[in-house]
């Protein structure tokens, strides 16, 4: 009894670590759509720093405004100690940084190159990752 039970948390583990696979590239993807899709309204409230019209955009769940960033929620899946988040942000000063819960995690000097965008791991081991969209606009992801 004891080993079925066993044998079957293994399968599940490995099922749902399956899972997770490719939520980061899926993830950007919708990012980006939604971005590219509604790329001047989001631009214009950027700007103004307009986080209600922000809200207005499907896919938009949550925004903070911080030092000259908006950085707008899209979506998350996981529960700690495996989950991600992804979103997008606008820079004024056109500056790439890490996000994670609405908040700027790391400066682009602590990041580096990674493929088409710049990353950024915590002491813990933390992932933080980012990469230009268009204009002022990046996507952001974490994997905690």
């Amino acid at each position: 009894m004891i080993k079925r039970l066993f044998s079957a948390m293994i399968v599940l583990i490995f099922a749902f670590s399956l899972v997770g696979c490719n939520s980061q590239e899926k993830g950007q993807d919708k990012i980006f759509s939604l971005v590219e899709k509604n790329y001047d309204a989001i631009v214009t409230a950027c700007e103004n720093k307009d986080a209600e019209s922000l809200l207005k955009i499907s896919g938009i769940t949550k925004v903070n405004i911080v030092d000259g960033y908006v950085l707008a929620y899209c979506m998350g899946a996981g529960i700690a100690p495996s989950s991600q988040e992804y979103g997008f942000y606008y820079s004024e000063e056109n500056r790439p940084i890490g996000v994670f819960d609405g908040y700027i995690v790391c400066d682009f000097d602590e990041m580096t190159q990674d493929g088409n965008g710049y990353t950024f791991v915590d002491e813990w081991s933390n992932s933080f990752y980012t990469e230009h969209i268009s204009g002022n606009i990046y996507f952001y992801s974490n994997a905690l």
